[in-house]
């Protein structure tokens, strides 16, 4: 009884997804129809945002050396405390990419907020991400559906969750539950968006160009998350944010959205189960 009634809520939400969705998305057809972006003024802000080479891979150096690090980590520990490690090593992590990023930024002579778009007169943006959330949200599911559908056919075998998304589904809630679970929907949309918005985003458009830049940070972002089932449905996320982040010179933006995109999969796995 519990299941079916589990299923209802499932279905219903994606009908007011999939309804919602398709209301946002012609109204943003329209007004982006009817009051056409200045496409080169908003490159242009996004390419004034491109690090140099030398920063992008210290950066990226670093990351790399902290992650090989921490995957060294667990050896240290008993079993059971594995998963808490893990959590606490990400937030260091996360801290020091938000340290280094704002130091690159201060040395570029810039107000290190305010150079990626995230100051105060940026926040207001946040209000634009329910929208262009909605307005993807069912392309997003469809495109997820049919890629599922062609690993299934090919692959064979059912379409396997992400561990944290295993983590985070219906069962009894433990407190380091609930913390992988804030992470993924308030924490992790800005440190992914740092690295991949607010630094390879600009890296690659003013090297390539828009298109480029949108491809290849799309197809980065997708494989960094190292889950086959989502690879489709994760790169038109990314390319959704990156373009939201072109289109509003705000890194809220795409945060925001991001955001929604994590709270709103954790209910789906919940009520699904």
């Amino acid at each position: 009884m519990e299941a079916e009634s589990n299923q209802l809520v499932g279905h219903l939400l994606q009908g007011v997804l999939l309804c919602g969705g398709l209301i946002a998305a012609a109204l943003v057809y329209l007004r982006e129809r009817k009051r056409p972006p200045n496409r080169a003024a908003l490159t242009a802000v996004i390419v004034e945002r491109s690090w140099s080479t030398r920063s992008v891979l210290i950066l990226l150096g670093t990351l790399f050396l902290l992650y090989f690090a921490a995957a060294f980590a667990g050896q240290f520990f008993y079993e059971e405390r594995i998963p808490a490690v893990r959590l606490a090593v990400t937030y260091v992590i996360y801290a020091l990419l938000v340290i280094m990023v704002a130091l690159f930024n201060r040395a570029r002579g810039a107000d290190w907020a305010g150079a990626m778009g995230m100051g105060r007169g940026d926040l207001k943006k946040l209000l634009f991400s329910p929208v262009i959330y909605l307005a993807v949200i069912p392309f997003i599911m469809l495109l997820s559906k049919g890629w599922h559908e062609l690993l299934s056919r090919f692959a064979g075998g059912e379409v396997a969750p992400q561990d944290v998304a295993e983590m985070v589904a219906n069962g009894p809630r433990s407190w380091l539950e609930i913390c992988y679970m804030l992470t993924a929907i308030f924490i992790a949309p800005i440190y992914e968006e740092l690295i991949f918005r607010s630094v390879a985003f600009p890296y690659f458009v003013k090297r390539g160009g828009l298109a480029a830049g949108v491809v290849i940070v799309s197809v980065l972002f997708a494989l960094m998350h190292f889950h086959a089932p989502s690879l489709a449905a994760l790169a038109l996320l990314s390319a959704t944010l990156c373009l939201a982040y072109w289109r509003t010179s705000s890194l809220w933006t795409s945060v925001g959205i991001h955001m929604i995109f994590n709270a709103v999969s954790i209910l789906s796995l919940n009520v699904a189960n």
